[in-house]
């Protein structure tokens, strides 16, 4: 994993030997690799010139002023804000130049934009998050207009995702009141209501025509341009597949020029002075407001997402959060942690989220998590990679039909680290140093299948 995660990178050479690959074997031109399902031709030349744009002067000033503003907020005051502003900045910065780069309705391209440091194909890739990613997600995402006409041709993988969901949202955040789900989902479509072929194909398609009986249809507003979120939901990191997914335009007006790197690197400052202080505010609106080591009542999520419930915490070097929470009978349950700013805790390597398959449940069903900087010795550690602060957020999806939402969080409590065994439920399961290694080597290993073989 450590040479996969190399942060050296030569954008100019990986554009040439990814066309000289694809001219000596045109046939796999869709494909970057066999297995390799997100690494698309499109994803890897897109990634190599956002890593262009993200060279770019102006990106960088852009970015060090993002961090400025941080650590002017109140956060940037504490010592886990302060350690992490830059870390923060820097990830909004890519998924910024990631945006930008695919920012284009006329020559749309599925695209995996908010992941965890990786190298592949001859790039190192840096962390791209924000709005509190999941790590249970693979984010894809393009852009239509509604003048166009467009259609996914998908293939699930078995076993595939544990739900994959498509959203068209308005446009990107800006200065508009800030919703929380962070902008205005304009329509919706789940694997669930999803017409599948038995091969496992489908094909969905998006304009601004109502259905009139097509299956797998989403409907655009009829002027503007609109992003498209792609999630797949992986509950068991070790088997799930993405989705197989193409987005061809089939019809609309002449397309526009592609922009050039200056034209990019201009967009990608602009909207990286826009994405930071919407999130920031966001932060402050709707998870800062409240008391520190406390989550409300889980609220009902639109589009059929199922629940979630958010907070933040903030603990002594010696203390200890505990959370336990009742599954509710969901196909997914997954708790996870971000720094100060939203930006997920590292995941890959460590425990900064668990979901289902990867906590260990109580004899009763139910599931106790520890939250603490050091770690307490419990499998159930959310680590936040050494810092006291941070967000905390629980997603609750795939639910029965008639769940009692009230009953989803049993318990939060603060406890000294001296008495947290004796604190924790009957049957709590600890681990060793050498266990706690073992659990993170399998869940990087895992991980690292979204990356092809």
């Amino acid at each position: 994993m450590n040479e996969r995660r190399t942060r050296r990178h030569d954008s100019h050479w990986l554009i040439l030997a990814i066309g000289f690959a694809l001219a000596l074997d045109p046939t796999r031109a869709a494909f970057a690799a066999e297995g390799a399902v997100l690494a698309t031709a499109g994803q890897l030349e897109r990634e190599a010139r956002a890593l262009e744009v993200l060279k770019a002067p102006a990106v960088q000033r852009a970015t060090a002023e993002l961090e400025r503003t941080y650590l002017a907020d109140a956060r940037g005051k504490t010592p886990s804000g302060a350690a992490t502003a830059r870390r923060a900045a820097e990830s909004t910065a890519a998924a910024a130049a990631y945006a930008v780069v695919n920012d284009d309705p006329d020559r749309p391209v599925v695209f995996w934009g908010v992941n965890a440091p990786h190298q592949w194909f001859g790039m190192a890739l840096p962390r791209a998050g924000y709005g509190i990613e999941n790590p249970d997600n693979a984010y894809r995402h393009f852009h239509v207009d509604g003048a166009s006409r467009y259609e996914i041709r998908g293939r699930f993988n078995s076993p595939g995702p544990a739900e994959l969901h498509f959203v068209v949202m308005d446009m990107p955040p800006s200065d508009k009141s800030i919703q929380v789900e962070g902008g205005e989902m304009l329509a919706t479509l789940r694997s669930d209501a999803m017409a599948i072929a038995a091969d496992g194909s489908f094909t969905i398609t998006l304009d601004h025509d109502p259905a009139n009986g097509r299956s797998n249809h989403m409907q655009l507003p009829r002027d503007g341009h609109f992003p498209v979120h792609v999630r797949d939901l992986f509950t068991d990191w070790s088997t799930q597949n993405p989705v197989t997914l193409e987005i061809h335009r089939i019809a609309g007006p002449p397309a526009a020029p592609e922009p050039g790197l200056a034209l990019l690197v201009e967009r990608a400052a602009a909207r990286l002075a826009q994405m930071g202080p919407f999130w920031l505010a966001y932060n402050n609106q709707h998870l800062y407001s409240r008391p520190a080591n406390t989550i409300p009542v889980p609220r009902v999520r639109p589009g059929g997402r199922g629940l979630s419930a958010s907070g933040h915490f903030d603990l002594a070097s010696d203390e200890a959060l505990i959370v336990t929470l009742d599954r509710l009978g969901a196909g997914s349950l997954g708790f996870q942690l971000a720094d100060p700013w939203g930006v997920a805790y590292e995941y890959v390597e460590r425990t900064s989220s668990l979901n289902q398959t990867q906590a260990a449940a109580n004899p009763d069903g139910s599931f106790t998590f520890v939250i603490s900087a050091s770690d307490p010795g419990v499998h159930n550690w959310l680590d936040p990679d050494g810092q006291t602060a941070g967000i905390l957020v629980l997603r609750w999806q795939i639910l029965p039909a008639s769940v009692a939402v009230e009953k989803g969080i049993r318990e939060v409590r603060v406890v000294k680290l001296a008495a947290l065994a004796k604190t924790l439920p009957t049957g709590t399961r600890f681990v060793t140093a050498e266990e706690r290694a073992k659990q993170r080597a399998e869940r990087a290993r895992k991980y690292s299948r979204r990356l092809g073989p």
